[in-house]
């Protein structure tokens, strides 16, 4: 399998139409098809649906597109990785996080370094646990912001100061907004959005109600990726969002941040893969990121 056969895959993936993907890739159509023939023999799946008017994906062909960005995203990354010039630092650094006030850790990093070398970039992907780890493993990514808790074993990392307060945010209109903190008692009542992240679990709550509640004992309405999106939902006072304090100017969205009664805090930190050759760029970027925690806890 070949990366120009990967092109020709994802053209005909976007535009739908052998014909239009052809005119894009600037070839002949019958020899797109025999292209896209080859690969399906060389698989063994059929990848597409194929009418007068449209060639759509099957199952096995989406699941090719997705792999097949994948391995033309790293191709790119290390193709820039080694152009880097040895005298002016350039590249792009690519970050995956939850969402987290720690970010400022990342962001404050990147801007000093941008400052003294402006041929850097960055990309940022932002999802929960589960979607962050996953591009990090398939090297999308140099480093990941995970909140706890998140077993960090199989990374190299570094745990960030400045834990955040878990608590409810709910909306000012709702009967909950009356509250200043919220016990297990008002957990378990309350209609309740949770994180979708899946590899570990977002909060013990068993432990911290002391065995009072656990998941199956709340009320739960759905699951969020972003507190952002699910803010919207939020707001109709219908529905609380169990998260992380002072991720969003809730002042002035109508929402109300209220911290879990006893405490409840979380950490951060960020990892990287073990024994992944770092980009110069990237390995700038983590010693100035160690330079600064250092500075801080001195």
């Amino acid at each position: 399998m070949e990366i120009r056969t990967l092109k020709y895959f994802l053209a005909v993936a976007r535009e739908q139409n052998m014909t239009e993907a052809a005119n894009v890739l600037f070839v002949t159509q019958p020899t797109l098809s025999r292209q896209m023939a080859d690969l399906e023999k060389e698989l063994g799946k059929k990848l597409f649906v194929r009418t007068n008017r449209s060639t759509t994906l099957t199952e096995e062909g989406m699941h090719l597109r997705q792999r097949a960005e994948e391995i033309l995203a790293l191709v790119d990354q290390t193709k820039a990785e080694i152009r880097e010039d040895d005298m002016d630092l350039t590249g792009c650094i690519r970050i995956g996080a939850g969402e987290t006030r720690a970010m400022h850790w990342i962001t404050d990093t990147f801007a000093e370094l941008r400052q003294e070398y402006p041929g850097l970039t960055i990309e940022l992907f932002t999802n929960n646990a589960d979607g962050v780890q996953e591009r990090l493993e398939h090297g999308l990514l140099d480093f990941a912001l995970f909140i706890e808790p998140f077993n960090p074993e199989k990374y190299n990392f570094l745990r960030l100061p400045e834990p955040d307060r878990v608590g409810v945010v709910t909306s000012l209109r709702s009967p909950w907004a009356r509250l200043e903190k919220v016990t297990p008692e008002d957990l378990q009542a309350m209609p309740l959005l949770i994180s979708s992240r899946s590899t570990q679990k977002t909060f013990d709550l068993t432990a911290w109600s002391k065995g009072k509640l656990d998941l199956d004992a709340l009320d739960l309405v759905g699951r969020f990726d972003l507190m952002g999106n699910a803010s919207l939902l939020i707001q109709t006072g219908k529905v609380n969002g169990l998260g992380l304090d002072k991720l969003m100017q809730i002042e002035t969205q109508g929402l109300k941040f209220i911290p879990l009664d006893p405490p409840l805090s979380t950490g951060s930190l960020v990892a990287w893969k073990k024994f992944r050759l770092l980009s110069r760029s990237s390995q700038v970027f983590l010693d100035r990121l160690k330079q600064k925690l250092s500075d801080f806890s001195h």
